[in-house]
């Protein structure tokens, strides 16, 4: 009878572990459960400007992270960078977490060739092209000489 007795025992420890365990607190492995994810990455503002090669841009690049309900996103790294090598080309900072409303800017020196130049913000450790916005500014010969003909306009 002894051995019933235990038994008995042992499947009410069992059953109450497993009752225990039935809770809503149960945490599945990749699971994060209230973690906001960032879904998308917009520019909000500094697209498109012109500049003398090699001098800041007047306004800063700013970006927006945002969530599936297209609410802004706090504490994420975006990282900011000219797209091929630009000489003299800066960015700062170049990698920045959004403040609280989703928000991350970076200031641009041109590079000191004329021409179109890109920067890539995005979203650190991410592959997603939603993730990724892009800006375009023209650098300009400085004070509007045309380059190569000694300053004559020839």
């Amino acid at each position: 009878m002894t051995s019933q007795r235990v038994f008995c025992v042992g499947a009410a420890v069992v059953t109450l572990a497993l009752i225990g365990c039935s809770g809503g607190d149960l945490t599945l492995p990749g699971g994060q459960s209230g973690a906001v994810q960032p879904v998308a990455l917009e520019v909000v503002s500094g697209d498109g400007q012109r500049a003398d090669a090699g001098t800041v841009l007047d306004r800063p690049l700013t970006v927006q992270v945002l969530d599936e309900s297209s609410q802004p996103v706090p504490n994420v790294r975006v990282q900011f960078s000219f797209l091929g090598e630009l000489p003299g080309a800066a960015l700062d900072p170049a990698s920045i977490l959004t403040d609280a409303e989703g928000r991350a800017a970076a200031i641009a020196r041109l590079g000191e060739l004329p021409g179109e130049q890109v920067i890539v913000a995005a979203v650190a450790n991410s592959e997603l092209p939603d993730l990724r916005a892009q800006f375009s500014a023209t650098a300009v010969v400085p004070g509007g000489k045309k380059g190569g003909h000694g300053g004559n306009g020839d």
